[in-house]
């Protein structure tokens, strides 16, 4: 009884090993991007779970602005595009890898706001005291 159970794991292992070796398998392509509308500028964060380094671009589609900004393998990195023109937008976020094969391609939607000055004043209050996480403006978060 207790050797077939040690047989089972050594075989449950080797089949994990093998499906880790397969192309595709072994690397997630599941990213989503996550943008947020925030006071007259968006952020987009991607969450990277590929093998290889990306290269995204955020463009607020009609509403002005993009960004290009890399990902390291494995890591999250967010980028905030300026001057957005309150309204509802839609994101195009598209990032390939390194051999140039696209890994995302989504567009979400967000609402940005109009700017408020006394508010933008008050978050910069609580990021240079070390608060960000009290910011009134998602995006600054």
């Amino acid at each position: 009884m207790r050797r077939n159970m040690i047989r089972a794991g050594l075989a449950s292992l080797a089949a994990a090993g093998a499906v880790a070796a397969l192309p595709g398998i072994a690397s997630a392509t599941d990213l989503t991007p996550e943008p947020i509308g925030g006071r007259e500028r968006v952020k987009v964060t991607v969450t990277s779970t590929e093998m290889k380094k990306l290269n995204c671009t955020a463009t607020v589609v009609g509403g002005g602005g993009s960004a290009t900004f890399p990902v390291d393998i494995g890591e999250r990195q967010s980028i905030v595009i300026p001057g957005v023109a309150p309204g509802h937008w839609t994101v195009h976020v598209k990032c390939t890898d390194t051999g140039g094969t696209v890994r995302l391609d989504r567009v979400p939607t967000v609402n940005v706001d109009l700017a408020n000055p006394a508010l933008d004043a008050m978050d910069s209050v609580f990021i240079s005291a070390g608060s960000s996480g009290l910011a009134t403006d998602p995006t600054l978060r």
